[in-house]
């Protein structure tokens, strides 16, 4: 196909030019015998006017852009070109579907037991490279409450939903409806089914909030509901032309680097707060622990700023070597751990005085961001090879160091009790959060980086730019999908859900199918001691103390309350009676015989 463009000046002259630059002598005189034509018939025809607005076309060929109300003559010339054009392959049209392979198409989700749960453009003002920091954040202490109707559940299986209402839906008035009127519907609802479906019950379902954040180079910083794509706030901070960071984020405040500038932001409303200057320059960005903004800088070391109580004063840190990922915290305290570049990973406890609880030098430098799991556990890989999994206690426990040979530069991703961890030639490892044994008879080669996983599925990127989803029991490959290549790869850790950026910015969101509701992930940890169960005590018989004794004067001999030695009841005997056992008396005769 021959493309080339058409450039129109006010004098109403066109030339027709191939990529190079050359021209085509017959394809020029045709087309401007046609345009000629159609243009003829424009200045001669006496329709009416179109409404007043200016009529600006980017690639259409207008003899007098001077003219600020075109005819309906002049249109037609414009409609009829563009048509004499398409006819000559001179103009395409534009590729709808030239992003469609950094999504997830229906069919690919059909296959996968997936569908799609909202698409939305984000605030980008260069596409998915603008993006500075994307994250998907649950919020376990703010739940919303959606009152349900549902059917008897069979064995084994959850049941069936017919009713849903959410407790913060608009009501007519335009406020929250309230949970004493959802359950008001969910009544209604009630009667309405009874004869269709027999008897159901009303339960209320809370479920916790999960966001998805994205920072973008120019200062732009969003907020949305990670379940609808609706926004909550978006705002614009900071100077443009400094540096932005990863963001810090809790249930109050979010925090973002710009340059050596802290800038604290409401969670609520995205309304800037303060600003701060940093004691020195930030590298990576933000992380909310405890009371404290904590930000690792690049004088061997981080500092920390108050989020809520201004008296408190910041405070920093020097450890050994530099920061090489941001900071992770737990999701059980308030402790933190990151790897330096001198082969330590240190745990800080940020509750109270902060602090560092302990460091440990690890088998090579660990260049990947710590995983954490609850029981204050971390997980990470070093470049030599070795797999930790620790405890952080005052003074640290390793529960487990396996080798294996393959550098690793990626954070594990935690999921059904086991560690997933790439390795930089590609192979996927699964093993055992509480032992570190391998639970799949070998990796799955070429793995780039994982997505997501859930309902027994991980989702992963292939180096060769695929997309597969590989069984989490066995570590077979079940699906392979070479037409989806996300262009930015947005990794959820939190729940039952699937994200994709193109290239321009737009997110996909994705769930199983008939799964309205997220299951937020939530691990346990396996070796923490169970409390042992109480057994009832049975209650001591109640003896009768005689008189009002204090000190309980029952015999402790069981001789009763007599004889201590074991006389019974009898009375005791004089023990310097006669031997006769008479009563007279013992010095009474003469022991000489006079």
């Amino acid at each position: 196909m021959v493309r080339a463009r058409i450039f129109s000046g006010n004098s109403g002259t066109t030339a027709i030019a191939r990529p190079s630059g050359r021209a085509i002598p017959w394809l020029s005189l045709v087309v401007r015998y046609g345009l000629s034509k159609l243009q003829n018939r424009a200045m001669t025809h006496s329709g009416p006017f179109l409404p007043t607005r200016r009529f600006f076309t980017a690639d259409s060929v207008c003899p007098d852009r001077s003219s600020s109300y075109p005819s309906e003559g002049m249109i037609r010339s414009h409609q009829a070109t563009a048509i004499l054009l398409a006819v000559f392959g001179l103009v395409s049209a534009p590729n709808r579907c030239s992003h469609a392979g950094e999504l997830m198409s229906p069919q690919t989700a059909a296959r996968l037991g997936l569908e799609e749960a909202w698409r939305r453009q984000m605030p980008v003002p260069a596409g998915s490279d603008s993006m500075v920091d994307q994250q998907i954040v649950a919020f376990p202490d703010m739940t919303r409450e959606f009152v349900e109707v549902v059917g008897p559940a069979k064995e084994g299986e959850p049941p069936e939903v017919y009713y849903r209402v959410s407790t913060d839906q608009a009501g007519p008035d335009g406020q929250p409806i309230g949970k004493e009127e959802a359950e008001r519907l969910a009544r209604r609802e009630v009667r309405f089914l009874k004869r269709r479906v027999g008897e159901t019950t009303i339960r209320t379902e809370p479920i916790p909030e999960i966001r998805l954040y994205t920072a973008s180079d120019n200062g732009t910083i969003e907020c949305r509901d990670a379940e609808t794509g609706v926004p909550i706030w978006i705002t614009q901070v900071g100077n443009a032309r400094l540096r932005y960071g990863k963001l810090g984020i809790n249930q109050k405040f979010v925090t973002v680097t710009n340059g050596g500038n802290l800038i604290k932001i409401d969670a609520d409303t995205g309304e800037p707060i303060t600003t701060v200057r940093t004691m020195s320059t930030p590298m990576y960005g933000a992380i909310h622990a405890g009371d404290f903004s904590l930000v690792p800088t690049i004088r061997n070391g981080v500092e920390g700023y108050p989020l809520e109580d201004i008296t408190v004063d910041p405070f920093m840190e020097i450890v050994a070597g530099l920061a090489l990922a941001p900071p992770t915290k737990s999701p059980s305290s308030t402790k933190v751990a990151w790897a330096t570049d001198r082969g330590f990973v240190y745990v800080m406890e940020l509750s109270g005085e902060p602090s560092v609880l302990f460091r440990l030098n690890t088998d090579g430098i660990v260049s990947g961001r710590i995983a954490a799991a609850p029981g204050d556990r971390f997980f990470f890989g070093s470049e030599s090879g070795q797999v930790y999994g620790i405890r952080a206690t005052r003074t640290g426990e390793v529960l487990w160091n396996q080798p294996f040979g393959e550098p690793f530069y990626e954070a594990p991703y935690l999921v059904g009790g086991k560690v997933l961890l790439p390795s930089a030639y590609g192979n996927l490892f699964a093993l055992d959060e509480k032992t570190g044994l391998r639970t799949w008879d070998r990796p799955v080669p070429n793995v780039k980086k994982i997505l997501g996983g859930f309902d027994g599925r991980v989702y992963v990127s292939l180096l060769s730019g695929q997309f597969a989803a590989i069984d989490l029991d066995t570590g077979k490959i079940l699906d392979l999908d070479s037409t989806l290549r996300p262009q930015r790869l947005l990794v959820n850790r939190v729940s039952d859900r699937l994200y994709f950026v193109n290239s321009v910015g737009t997110v996909q969101c994705l769930r199983p199918v008939g799964k309205i509701l997220p299951t937020v992930r939530e691990s346990t940890d396996p070796g923490a001691e169970e409390p042992e169960p109480e057994t009832e005590k049975k209650p001591k018989e109640e003896t009768e103390t005689p008189g009002n004794d204090p000190f309980n004067s029952n015999d402790p001999f069981g001789a009763g309350g007599n004889d201590p030695f074991g006389g019974g009841d009898e009375k005791m005997d004089d023990p310097f009676a006669v031997p006769g056992g008479d009563n007279s008396d013992p010095f009474s005769g003469d022991p000489f015989g006079n």
